[in-house]
């Protein structure tokens, strides 16, 4: 049995493919609002590469997000390699089964994923599924986040100024698509510096998408290409004032890019440089750019004991103990009486340094320690 359903609109093929019944199991899961999902396994009464629609003991709220996974020989876990995204269009109370309902689902991007051996002839208009690299993606974002300190809306979005407001509407929805976390939701490590991605571009979207706001934005932009550059310390401290604030809400990935742009105005401040390594610290995928700024805040400060202390920390966190050791040790060397790295040298079981509990005899000789 074929029918033909009502056109919708999509992101992929404008015209719609065949819809017929088939049994295909899945594994389902289906988020509504919050971070709570239920997942089940269902099969499906009809498919297309448009969607799919199944029976439910559930009844999941119109729009609410789904992920459906190709149900693997039938059993109870699904091919986790390939998620496809898409959401609730309709739920109904069923006719034909008691205490059962009947689900809508329509993919975010039309896409054969069926594996059928006769599929009808209009499936072959759609692509096949697309796995993005996601080191890619990452480094994708990253850049984004970097060119921040220096972009404007305007870039940002990928607008013309003179853009109207349905072209602009249209970039902004383009970009959420992409970067929005809950396209992203098997990948939860990512979530928090999409969010932060998320908050800039629609604060641009929403700046440019006011008459009034944009016109004093784009007032600003002007003063600032004629005012003479700011002395060094002042962006700086208004920046690093904003990275404190994010820190105390453990918005860390918030708080790198405000870092960032204090070390653009004081890059030989140490301190900057320890705090942003705290914050790298805190996200796994950005320990590597963590080592690199404790290392330099060392190299600009020796003596700063904090850079040492944390340095070590994360190296603890790296499986490195042998290395942080060194610099508990060396933070005991600036500050005999440092209680913190006293502590962690004999967590390690390192006895204390010498030159931390005795004077030498070229100490006792010169005064010094």
């Amino acid at each position: 049995m074929r029918e033909q359903v009502p056109p919708l609109s999509t992101s992929g093929a404008k015209r719609r493919s065949t819809r017929i019944s088939s049994s295909v199991p899945l594994v389902v899961t289906v988020t509504n609002g919050g971070d709570e999902s239920i997942s089940e396994k269902v099969e499906t009464i009809t498919i297309s590469c448009h969607g799919f629609h199944y029976f439910s003991s559930l009844r999941p709220p119109k729009l609410s997000n789904v992920r459906a996974q190709l149900a693997l020989h039938n059993e109870d876990h699904a091919d986790t390699a390939h998620a496809y995204r898409g959401r609730v269009i309709w739920s109904r109370k069923s006719s034909r089964l008691g205490g059962m309902y009947l689900v809508g689902v329509e993919f975010d991007t039309p896409l054969n994923i069926w594996n059928l051996e006769s599929a009808p002839d209009d499936w072959a208009a759609f692509s096949p599924p697309f796995t993005e690299d996601p080191a890619a993606f990452l480094a994708e974002v990253d850049r984004v986040l970097q060119s921040v300190a220096v972009a404007s809306y305007y870039q940002l979005l990928g607008v013309d100024p003179r853009a109207n407001h349905n072209e602009l509407k249209r970039h902004f929805y383009q970009l959420a698509r992409r970067y929005h976390p809950d396209r992203h939701m098997d990948h939860p490590e990512w979530t928090p510096r999409l969010l932060v991605l998320m908050d800039i571009l629609a604060t641009a979207y929403r700046t440019l998408s006011d008459g009034e706001t944009k016109k004093q934005y784009d007032s600003s932009l002007a003063r600032a290409v004629e005012a003479k550059p700011l002395s060094p310390g002042k962006p700086a401290q208004v920046y690093l004032d904003k990275a404190l604030e994010c820190m105390a809400e453990k918005n860390f990935s918030g708080c790198i890019l405000w870092l960032h742009r204090a070390i653009e105005y004081e890059p030989s401040c140490a301190s900057h440089r320890v705090m942003l390594g705290r914050c790298l610290s805190a996200i796994p995928e950005y320990h590597r750019e963590a080592v690199e700024q404790f290392e330099l805040a060392i190299d600009l400060d020796p003596r700063n004991i904090a850079a040492h202390l944390h340095y070590g920390e994360l190296l603890e966190q790296l499986r490195a103990p042998w290395k942080a050791k060194f610099h508990y040790a060396r933070a005991l060397e600036i500050d005999p009486n440092n209680r913190e790295a006293r502590e962690r040298l004999l967590r390690l079981g390192v006895g204390m340094p010498r030159s931390s509990s005795k004077i030498s005899l070229l100490g006792r000789l010169t005064g010094r320690r």
